[in-house]
């Protein structure tokens, strides 16, 4: 019999391993499958989230929104909650409205914040105002939060997301080409190729609030560093998660052209660390014979493309298991961390899917989003 993931018994265990590369091996991992949840009702969805209670939402790569205002029932059909699709770019694979995350009940105010490229190909994050009814936003009402040229069209990151701490945390790939050409992935002083963290509750700020650096971000004083940067040394971590429990961040970043890896860290290792982009391509040296690890955090998790894929699509946590995925091949993987801290996943399985995004209903339910066929499934166990 069935059961939806969320509802899987998994061993918990604390314990996180900072620099050790480990090996994706055989664990005693739960088997699980996907079944429909929505069949071709999206036009290339590239994320799905909540906002805290039953209704789900569902990012089309164009620049639309679609709410479903109750999961559990999604015979109804979804509505349209957003629509800016006369200021969003996607005119390459990697372009589009790529996220949305809605603010923590600490924030005041009724909004929804949204990552995209632009008609230009540039980045942008932007708080919209959620109507009364919370089934629609007001596309006029944009509030721009921050930008950030592209010089490429590709490996922009994209995902915004808030964590334990009501932080909005923001995810840039290292500017894109191939190779980081021009050196963003250890080069703090842009935000290319890292993870931001910023302050964007607007209480007391008025009406043209921006977001600020929070004075305990680890760069904060350095003049050589943007103050914004958490983490760096990435190359394009199109989907990284934080736990329920509010104690681990997985950091899924996709590879050149060999190597996917996910990097699980505490939250109290994370601030400042550096992923080794692009000295590393997951724990193997990146166009050099030898290369130093000192300082560096080395993935916990990785896949070459003849073994997996060739697309990375992180993830999340379920009771204690981390849940990934690659567009290319399709392949699932649930992760689970051993006795010695070390995490393992256990046998690939097969979708079918080209798995574009993970995401979490209010009810704790695990949804992956079909890029190519426009539909929405649910992660079930076995």
């Amino acid at each position: 019999m069935r059961q939806i993931i969320s509802r899987f018994a998994l061993a918990f265990l604390i314990g996180i391993p900072m620099v050790l590369a480990v090996p994706v091996t055989m664990a005693q991992a739960p088997q699980v499958a996907v079944e429909p949840w929505m069949t071709g009702a999206f036009e290339r969805p590239t994320h799905v989230t909540n906002a805290g209670d039953e209704r789900l939402f569902v990012v089309e790569q164009a620049g639309t929104v679609r709410v479903v205002p109750d999961a559990a029932d999604s015979a109804a059909g979804p509505l349209l909650f957003l629509d800016i699709t006369d200021r969003v770019g996607a005119m390459s694979a990697e372009q589009g409205l790529l996220s949305i995350a809605f603010p923590p009940p600490s924030h005041e105010g009724s909004f929804v914040y949204a990552s995209y490229t632009d008609l230009q190909g540039d980045s942008v994050v932007s708080r919209f105002e959620v109507l009364g009814d919370g089934l629609a936003a007001d596309p006029a009402s944009e509030l721009v939060i921050l930008r950030q040229d592209q010089p490429y069209r590709n490996h922009n990151g994209g995902l915004i997301v808030f964590g334990p701490d009501d932080m909005l945390y923001v995810g840039f790939g290292d500017g894109g080409s191939q190779g980081d050409p021009d050196g963003n992935g250890q080069n703090r002083s842009t935000w290319l190729g890292s993870i931001l963290r910023v302050n964007v509750d607007p209480a007391g700020w008025g009406d043209a609030a921006g977001y600020v650096a929070p004075v305990d971000n680890p760069f904060v004083g350095d003049p050589d560093t943007a103050p914004e940067i958490w983490m760096y040394g990435v190359r394009n971590p199109w989907r990284f998660t934080f736990d329920p429990e509010g104690t681990m961040i997985a950091v899924a970043d996709v590879g050149g052209s060999q190597v996917e890896e996910v990097t699980i860290l505490s939250l109290e290792g994370a601030p400042g660390a550096n992923l080794g982009w692009d000295q590393f391509e997951g724990s193997s040296c990146y166009q050099s014979v030898t290369c130093d690890p000192a300082g560096l955090v080395m993935p916990n998790l990785e896949y070459t493309h003849p073994e997996g894929g060739c697309s990375i699509t992180g993830g999340a946590f379920v009771g204690g298991a981390y849940v990934y995925g690659d567009y290319c091949s399709g392949l699932l993987w649930v992760a689970n961390q051993g006795d010695d801290g070390a995490w393992t996943a256990g046998d690939p399985i097969e979708t079918g899917l080209r798995i574009s995004s993970f995401g979490v209903g209010g009810d704790g339910t695990l949804y992956v989003c079909d890029l190519a066929s426009g539909s929405v499934y649910r992660v079930v166990g076995e």
